[in-house]
């Protein structure tokens, strides 16, 4: 048995894994402050569609309130139905493509975000860019912001993502680098004629040397109305539904090889590539209402074990994936969860705090290395073997 009592815990980030944290934390009855680099909680741009499997669900259920996870389930989609395989000019090839996993949901990465914001409150401080991370003697750990300010706690998680200023602090010899995969992704809103194109779980269109990938995201209830009812005064914006598309630009391509492609809006980009193909796709990419083209990025190396201190890592910051889908998401979701069991234990004075940080790491880079080399894999599907 030890001292009961874990102080407070920093969380660096608000993202899906740092929010998802923060609530076990507050769950379990620990202190937390969350510190975002954001200079508010709009909607910055995290990505579209993810496809969360029973892991990532059963770990927000573990975590948020009930009417949060209620309004969690409401605004999810469907992701059944057949897999479907087009040629480029929508003759069906298959109705039977891997999919996600039975139970699997749809989630928009936006609506999901402000969930996780709900019943935060003043835990969470915006415009907080860390700058520095210094562990102190008498059993503390300091964070400090760039804008000269600095906060004080007991243990301080790197949420922080790909670009992690905790990570830096604790692995300064992992460095993020370009992977050789540009994407180009849009969101175009549903009709029925666009629809169509996805009625199932996905759609991957195959045409020569490319391949164009389709999901569709039906929230089961509109987002700010079902938020008015399951969680009042929680801010959520009108969301219609919509079908997210994603073509992976060849290697050879000039915005492959650009890294100042990095946000461009993607439709000129993607109907020069897919030109001659059926016009219910080309009038799908041309319809997209957000855009963009970017590069992935990729740690240099499997991240290794730190020396264990009261500083650690969640999420991104320590196993950034490949076309993760989801897969990043969840896996970052199942660190928060196990983070919080491990704080839960030292705060009821059932271990020490080095100990439960040290199986927390281990546990987190097995499945972490487990859920990169599974994004790896993943790529197989959509990479043609000549062009990786």
């Amino acid at each position: 048995m030890t001292e009961q009592g874990v102080g407070r815990v920093l969380v660096i980030g608000a993202g899906l894994g740092g929010l998802t944290l923060a609530h076990a934390l507050v769950r379990a009855g620990l202190d937390v402050r969350v510190y975002e680099a954001d200079d508010g909680s709009g909607d910055r741009f995290q990505g579209y569609r993810i496809g969360l499997a029973e892991p990532g669900l059963a770990a927000l259920r573990a975590s948020l309130p009930p009417r949060l996870y209620e309004l969690v389930e409401a605004t999810s989609g469907d992701l059944t139905g057949p897999g479907l395989l087009f040629d480029e000019q929508l003759t069906v090839l298959s109705r039977h493509l891997d999919g996600p996993s039975e139970g699997s949901r749809a989630m928009d990465r936006q609506v999901l975000r402000r969930i996780l914001l709900g019943d935060l409150g003043d835990r969470v401080a915006y415009g907080k860019r860390l700058k520095g991370v210094a562990e102190g003697l008498g059993g503390t750990v300091t964070a400090r912001f760039a804008d000269g300010t600095e906060a004080t706690g007991a243990v301080l998680v790197g949420a922080d993502g790909s670009n992690s200023v905790v990570r830096r602090h604790l692995v300064p010899e992992i460095e993020l680098v370009d992977s050789d995969l540009c994407g180009a992704m849009g969101l175009t809103t549903i009709t029925d004629r666009f629809l169509r194109l996805v009625p199932g779980r996905g759609t991957m269109v195959k045409g020569p040397g490319i391949t164009l990938m389709l999901g569709r995201m039906q929230f089961d209830r509109e987002p700010s109305a079902a938020a008015a009812e399951l969680a009042p005064g929680l801010d959520m914006p009108y969301r219609d539904g919509y079908v997210r598309w994603v073509l992976l630009v060849p290697p050879e391509h000039p915005a492959a090889t650009n890294p100042g492609s990095a946000g461009e809006d993607a439709r000129e980009l993607v109907l020069e590539l897919i030109e001659g193909w059926h016009p219910d796709l080309r009038d799908l990419v041309a319809s997209a209402y957000m855009s963009a083209v970017g590069r992935a990025k990729v740690y240099d190396r499997p991240m290794p074990p730190w020396p264990v201190g009261r500083v650690t890592l969640l999420g991104d910051s320590a196993h950034l994936t490949l076309a993760s889908g989801g897969n990043g998401a969840s896996t970052a979701m199942q660190d928060a969860v196990r983070l919080s069991a491990r704080l839960a234990e030292v705060h009821r004075g059932e271990r020490d705090l080095t100990s439960a940080l040290e199986e927390y790491q281990n546990d987190l880079l097995d499945r972490g290395n487990a859920a990169v080399r599974f994004g790896k894999e993943a790529l197989k599907r959509f990479v043609p073997q000549e062009t990786r």
